[in-house]
């Protein structure tokens, strides 16, 4: 039995229920007693032999007919002893409380909100305990429960209470408020209200150009200075893990595009990579080179379209031409590749969809000649512009530990000075194979992000390139007839590989009963899919651990103090796409 596990339960022997192992997929997990859960957790995290110092995620689970219908599963990470560990506790359907973790752990805010907005588990001493993806006032239930309809059951708007505008001022008063919209306001910011006080409430987004359409932020604000800001989201809220309840395996992979659009190839990249550790697939050697060339082109493409509408958002309009000049040289790869450019479903259940062409590496060696050149020219106009300077140095300042805290992770985490990259940490695709750097900061401030972006657009075209001459012949998906169907050619040609292929998209394929979660590097961030399956052919629960949501925990905490403007600087340093955030 693995270390961290014999130490819980010899520290915890009533607390702790039951321990597990699972050596195939690498996962540790305990149950805990839901009224003993702040007391393990805080030992976990304090602990030096444990130091499980950062919040991956916490999400639930609903078993309807189990007599404590509701599973509490907390996902710990600890950076020191490069372990996971997966934290679990039921509660009843007539008493779903347990304690907060916020105490130890920051980021625990939004992730126990994200969990009592959809599957109406209480946590007792939660400093803010309301709904975060739906409306406050949505009073149709819980959508991640079992007996929640996947269609839904009503919608009511979030701004119902606000007066109409052809109503005279005088009929509304602040009284009319809901108590759960109260705290969104000042004394004094009602109409009709004569009263007046220093700081005032400013509403920025959905509309603001700044906040991309979909966030809306509420500041409070001392002068010019935030003294608070309250974001509000669920703006883009599409239900993606109840969708994949009622969705094949495969049939996910589509929907991962929808995420992060703006990457999405390395959303497929961290689903498929989920499902093939559930079921224990084995990827050809050729497949995992493909894959890791496509994951670092969509990572150059990430980077250039988040440097690009930074500069944009601060004022530089010709970065925004000049990043997405080589970003659409990239896309043109894509589209010979997968037929697509945005929205791929390039990644496969084992492999790859379809395989690099002479002249699409061709092509890409071409592009990795030019790319230094192009980028010089960014650093030209950016790097020692001093209003570019002035807008990102000391703004947004984190430091390491708040931001392991917070939960923090990619060029958000690694700005702060903590080394923390999935590929490095948990080796996967060729990662291992090639030789790179992970670019750390040392200031924790939005120039820092901006730098290590840069230097990992240059990481990633070092990557590429060894891939690319490493890369050697072989299939570029593999062969488990049980689980993957067979080459199309095969299909219009023989009658045994059309039937199985009809089996595998009309019934899908049914992983073994089991749980796992996998954590994949994107741009952004740590993007995790944790699965459970109950040994049928679609997810019995699917949990995405979106970096951007994750990240916009943090937004008030690194705001405060700030100047208004510095709030659309701040939320680009996240590079957030709020498809993602929302989900």
């Amino acid at each position: 039995m693995h270390r961290v596990l014999e130490t819980l339960q010899a520290k915890f022997p009533s607390a702790v229920l039951s321990v597990s192992e699972d050596k195939k997929r690498g996962d540790l997990s305990a149950k805990v007693r839901a009224k003993d859960i702040l007391e393990v957790a805080r030992f976990l995290h304090d602990d030096p032999g444990m130091a499980f110092d950062h919040i991956t995620d916490i999400c639930s689970a609903d078993y309807p007919d189990d007599s404590e219908r509701f599973e509490v599963i907390y996902h710990f990470l600890s950076l020191p002893h490069r372990t996971r560990i997966r934290l679990k506790a039921r509660v009843t359907e007539d008493d779903p409380v347990i304690g907060t973790v916020t105490p130890v752990w920051k980021g625990a805010d939004f992730l126990e909100r994200e969990v009592y907005d959809l599957m109406g588990i209480r946590f007792e001493g939660h400093p803010d305990l309301r709904r975060i993806l739906l409306p406050e006032d949505y009073d149709e239930g819980h959508p991640l429960r079992k007996d929640f309809p996947a269609e839904g059951k009503g919608w009511r708007s979030r701004f119902e209470f606000l007066p109409r505008l052809d109503e005279p001022e005088s009929e509304w008063s602040e009284g009319d408020i809901p108590d759960d919209q109260r705290h969104m306001f000042m004394a004094g910011d009602a109409p009709g209200s004569s009263k007046r006080k220093t700081e005032m409430l400013l509403n920025m987004g959905p509309q603001h150009p700044s906040t991309h359409g979909v966030l809306r932020v509420v500041l409070e604000l001392d002068g010019e200075r935030v003294s608070k800001a309250i974001p509000d989201m669920g703006y883009l809220h599409r239900g993606v893990e109840k969708l994949a309840e009622g969705l094949h395996y495969m049939q996910v992979i589509p929907h991962t595009d929808r995420l992060d659009y703006t990457c999405a190839m390395t959303n497929n990249y961290a689903y498929v990579r989920a499902v093939e550790k559930l079921v224990g697939v084995t990827i050809p050697e050729r497949a995992e080179y493909v894959r890791t060339i496509v994951a670092e082109m969509q990572r150059i493409i990430g980077h250039l379209f988040w440097l690009g509408t930074q500069a944009l958002d601060i004022g530089a309009m010709t970065v925004f031409f000049w990043t997405f000049r080589e970003r659409e040289v990239l896309l043109d790869m894509f589209e010979k590749l997968c037929g697509a450019r945005l929205t791929l479903n390039y990644f496969r259940i084992g492999g790859v969809d379809s395989d690099l062409t002479p002249e699409l590496i061709d092509s890409l060696k071409g592009f990795l000649k030019t790319f230094p050149e192009h980028m010089k020219e960014y650093d030209i106009l950016l790097q020692n512009n001093r209003i570019w300077l002035s807008r990102t140095k000391g703004v947004a300042v984190i430091s390491g530990e708040d931001a392991i805290n917070f939960g923090l992770t990619g060029p958000s985490l690694r700005g702060s000075g903590v080394a923390y990259d999935v590929r490095k940490l948990e080796p996967y695709g060729v990662y291992d194979r090639v030789e790179w750097d992970v670019p750390v900061g040392k200031d924790g401030d939005t120039y820092d992000r901006y730098w290590i972006r840069v230097e990992e657009m240059r990481q990633s075209a070092r990557i590429i390139e060894q891939c690319l001459e490493q890369m050697p012949e072989g299939p570029i998906i593999a062969d488990l007839p049980k689980v993957i169907p067979p080459p199309k050619p095969k299909v219009m040609r023989d009658m045994e590989s059309l039937i199985h292929h009809f089996i595998i998209f009309t019934q899908g394929f049914k992983p073994p009963k089991g749980e796992t979660y996998c954590a994949t590097e994107v741009p952004k961030g740590e993007l995790g899919f944790f699965l459970i399956s109950d040994g049928g052919p679609r997810p019995y629960r699917l949990k995405i651990r979106s970096p951007s949501f994750v990240h916009m925990g943090a937004f008030d905490f690194m705001a405060r103090g700030y100047l208004i403007s510095d709030i659309i600087t701040i939320f680009g340093t996240y590079d957030i796409v709020m498809g993602e955030c929302d989900r």
